[in-house]
């Protein structure tokens, strides 16, 4: 694995033909570009794999203090960028794909809404689409969020322990990425309890123009059964929603095989219909 710098972001390159279809990764809330270890062994037989560290996560770069104020549309802001710059260095015709859990899918939500033409397809895992939405600081989430993640930084062992037992299904080298990235966090960040766009998912999702996957659970998850009926409200014929059994926010991880059976194929064929497009002039 290489980590190389886009629009300022450290970016981690996961494997995969150099020239064939992009896959854009982008993590929740106190994880890492690190934390996709099996999805990448998986994705990169077919796609050229690359992950992204949020700003004030992994390696990239701390929030400035005016930055704090609305944190989530710097990470809007980040990911277009970022998207930009990957989708000129993948070429005319290369088909570019972004998936994003949680944070990451909240950042693609506005970006994607915004400026269709940054991807060719979305996955979003569990993005937090929240009923009714959730705006601005939390300092009472940001205080708990810090108290937490100091814990995990304390004795990570130890944490890594509660953690097998606490999520069993888990792939092991998935479970070690996700404390790790504990020890990588920007906390003033965390402190604010915040991390959302500033405009409400609501406004955003009708503008979406290309293929959306979204995949969720049906235990303690962001897209639950009042948001599944606002997102059918929507009548976006672009988005389809997958609510998989078992699973909670973190859907890929707790039902990993269900998780690739529903999304491999859904890939494959969205990179497949993008890669038969005509390109502009013929070419």
């Amino acid at each position: 694995m290489t980590v190389r710098t886009v629009a300022r972001l450290a970016v981690h390159d996961l494997g995969g033909p150099g020239h064939g279809p992009m896959l854009v990764l982008m993590h929740g809330n106190g994880d890492s570009g690190g934390c996709w270890p099996d999805a990448a062994r998986r994705w990169s037989t077919e796609h050229h794999v690359l992950a992204v560290d949020a700003r004030g996560h992994g390696a990239s770069p701390r929030f400035t203090p005016d930055q704090l104020d609305e944190p989530g549309d710097v990470f809007v802001a980040d990911t277009v960028a970022a998207l930009r710059e990957l989708r000129a260095q993948a070429g005319p015709g290369t088909p570019l794909v972004a998936v994003g859990h949680s944070l990451g899918g909240a950042a693609l939500t506005a970006a994607c809404a915004e400026h269709p033409e940054l991807v060719d397809a979305l996955v979003l895992i569990d993005p937090p689409w929240d009923s009714p939405p959730v705006l601005g600081a939390r300092a009472d989430v940001g205080a708990e969020r810090v108290r937490l993640i100091t814990a995990y930084v304390c004795d990570p062992q130890a944490e890594l322990v509660a953690l097998r037992e606490r999520e069993p299904l888990w792939p092991e080298d998935e479970r070690v990425a996700w404390i790790e990235a504990k020890a990588q966090l920007d906390l003033a960040y965390i402190a604010t309890g915040a991390g959302r766009p500033s405009t409400p998912w609501t406004e955003h999702v009708p503008k979406i123009v290309v293929p959306t996957l979204v995949v969720t659970g049906d235990t303690g998850v962001l897209v639950g059964p009042e948001t599944r009926k606002a997102v059918q409200d929507i009548s976006n014929p672009e988005i389809e929603v997958v609510v998989l059994t078992g699973a909670g926010h973190y859907v890929r991880q707790d039902a990993t095989d269900a998780f690739h059976a529903v999304v491999d194929p859904w890939l494959t064929g969205r990179v497949t219909a993008r890669s038969r497009r005509p390109t502009p002039g013929g070419r």
